[in-house]
């Protein structure tokens, strides 16, 4: 939060200073703007061969190099280096693909603050490339540079010293001549740096290269800066900071305002340098570029210590430590200066080989020392080597057997639990399915045999008349007792389907199975209302039957899913049950019916019902049955 309220607050102090008092003309950009045109990226996208890819490539990093967009720059230079990765790929010139990408790498890295990692993106393709590709001596004169940023000033003029100074190409000519005056302004060679600039900027061919003639007209005003004269300096800068606005060289017109704040500020115009630095802040911010926000953070902080606003001074110190601390982050130390031992190490090599010709005999003589110290240890190694596989081929067969073991006692625990399972199911469906013939026994004896004989008696009784007082008595007494044995036998119906309807019954039962057994039951009536208003009788058979069918299919199928539905045709005054499973199936042809089949058989001719089988080995089990409804 403490972030967030200075930022309101710079660009609060930005917004109300820049409207009353200044003249020049500061932008502060929420994004870089647009610079490449969105052809070339379509061109990109659908590229016909790699070469043409890296074409496109190139053209759209070269631009964001020119206008020092660094987080483009930083992403179409990890794009250009993976291209030359890809080794199954036909592609040409693949080492001249990777150091652009490299370059483009170390330059993007460098401008984002990222001095370390821009260190190692350089070396490497220093030590990828030979001394013949131009590109090596970019990579130099830029990884100078970056050691000038991390004010490292030996390092920088090493790599100086080792460049041609021919003025061919001429963009390398003039990027040399603003790097040298950059390493002798910080040696506080001031007047060398003068002259070199100036004769740079004298040379024909300059205005064929404007961001360049601008860094070196920037370098000219560091000069000036550094000598007080800080009047002529913000004209002078004032006209860069426009040029480069103009001209999208963002990263150029950073550093003028920077400057132009810088100069303000040493003149004791603290307003003027307040918003100037304000909107460089903003756009560092914006744009990403860490380096750039550390330097302004840092000038602001001297702004307002002198300006004695020690509350704005000691917040930014806080965003100073935290900008550090990201850039620092972000790189791999251990990784550069193992780089950077690499190369000097690599370097120190050439040297001594080109200083000890004369020294053949002795430096073969170490070799066959080497070669002799590589036999014993290449013996050692094939000694070792197949010690250690065959502990590796017998810790796995340990790891195999264990893990056999762990799936033989899980397949056993299985076949016990399916053993339980089914013996649970078949002790159920014996003890419903004896249950069921008892009821409907006795139900049958009542109504049968007892209620029978009762109705034969009264119809004679009847046929008698009653001339008796008694008989009216009697004939009572008879239609009583015909009464109480209907409604002993309608009350021998199971009791769950006194209050439940039928499809909840149905659907309980199969929710309770699917609980115990990893088969998915799915059960559908239609309509709804119909099937559970058709007789109690037939759905007591058809609820047996289910349990029938579903007993079968978890024992004997070996099935993952079943399905029963059940139709009420009003119409055709029939039921209809479909039973449906993926189990194994079997052949009717070959397989004696056992007793549940013959039970389901019994139970459909009860009803003058028919019932179909279809299946077959290995295809499932098909089974419908059709129940009148009278």
């Amino acid at each position: 939060m403490q972030i967030k309220n200075t930022f309101y607050l710079l660009l609060s102090m930005l917004c109300f200073v820049g409207f009353a008092q200044q003249k020049d003309t500061f932008r502060a950009f929420g994004e870089l703007p647009r610079m490449v045109d969105y052809k070339l990226y379509e061109n990109l996208k659908y590229s016909k061969n790699q070469e043409i890819r890296f074409k496109y490539l190139d053209t759209i990093a070269m631009i964001y190099l020119e206008s020092g967009h660094a987080d483009s720059l930083m992403h179409y230079g990890h794009l250009i280096k993976n291209e030359a990765l890809y080794k199954g790929r036909n592609i040409k010139n693949r080492d001249e693909i990777k150091l652009s990408g490299l370059y483009f790498e170390g330059v993007a890295a460098q401008k984002l603050g990222l001095l370390e990692e821009s260190i190692k993106s350089l070396i490497e393709g220093i030590e990828s490339s030979n001394s013949e590709q131009s590109i090596q001596k970019y990579l130099k004169l830029q990884l100078a540079e970056t050691y000038l940023l991390k004010s490292e000033l030996k390092k920088a003029k090493v790599l100086l010293e080792e460049l041609p100074q021919e003025k061919a190409p001429h963009d390398f000519y003039l990027k040399n001549e603003v790097v040298k005056s950059q390493y002798l302004i910080l040696s506080n060679d001031l007047d060398l740096a003068e002259i070199m600039i100036n004769k740079a900027l004298s040379e024909e061919f300059i205005d064929n290269y404007q961001k360049l003639k601008l860094e070196l007209q920037l370098n000219l005003s560091e000069v000036e800066l550094r000598r007080g004269h800080f009047e002529s300096v913000l004209e002078t800068v004032n006209n860069i900071k426009t040029t480069a606005l103009n001209s999208g060289f963002y990263d150029v017109y950073i550093e003028a305002t920077l400057e132009i704040g810088l100069s303000h500020a040493m003149l004791k115009e603290y307003d003027a340098s307040e918003v100037v630095l304000t909107t460089a802040y903003i756009n560092t911010i914006q744009w990403n570029r860490l380096e750039l926000e550390q330097k302004v953070i840092g000038d602001l902080v001297k702004l307002y210590k002198v300006k004695e606003d020690y509350k704005n001074a000691y917040n930014l110190i806080t965003q100073y430590q935290r900008v550090t601390k990201e850039i620092a982050d972000k790189q791999n130390q251990r990784l550069v200066k193992d780089l950077e031992l690499k190369y000097e190490t690599l370097k120190k090599e050439k040297e001594i080989s080109q200083l000890q010709e004369d020294q053949i005999l002795q430096q073969a003589e170490i070799e066959r020392q080497k070669t002799i110290k590589y036999a014993f240890l290449i013996g050692f190694l094939v000694i070792l080597i197949p010690i250690i596989l065959l502990l590796i081929v017998y810790y796995q067969k340990l790891q195999t057997q264990s893990l056999l073991n762990k799936q033989q006692e899980a397949i056993n625990q299985q076949e016990v639990t399916t053993l339980l399972q089914s013996q649970e199911l078949e002790l159920a469906k014996n003890t419903i399915s004896v249950q069921s013939k008892e009821r409907d026994r006795i139900a049958r004896e009542l109504h049968d045999s007892i209620g029978g004989n009762l109705a034969g008696i009264k119809l004679k009784m009847n046929s008698l008349g009653d001339h008796q007082p008694e008989f009216r008595q009697i004939l009572n007494l008879l239609d009583a007792t015909y009464n109480q044995v209907r409604e002993i036998s309608h009350s021998l119906i199971p009791k769950e389907f006194e209050g439940s309807a039928f499809t909840d019954l149905v659907n309980s039962y199969l929710d309770s199975i699917s609980k115990d057994a990893s088969v998915n039951l799915r059960f559908e009536a239609y309509p709804n209302d119909e099937v559970n208003a058709i007789d109690v009788s037939i759905q007591v058979s058809l609820f047996n039957i289910i349990k029938e069918l579903v007993t079968n299919a978890l024992k004997h199928a070996k099935a993952e899913e079943i399905n029963v539905q059940i139709t009420s045709f009003s119409e055709d005054k029939s039921i209809e049950l479909l039973y449906e499973d993926d189990g194994v199936g079997f052949d009717l042809n070959k397989t004696n019916k056992g007793i549940g089949l013959k039970n389901m058989e019994t139970r459909v001719a009860n009803f003058k019902g028919r019932i179909s089988i279809d299946t077959a080995i290995n295809r499932g089990t098909v089974i419908s049955i059709s129940l009148p409804q009278n």
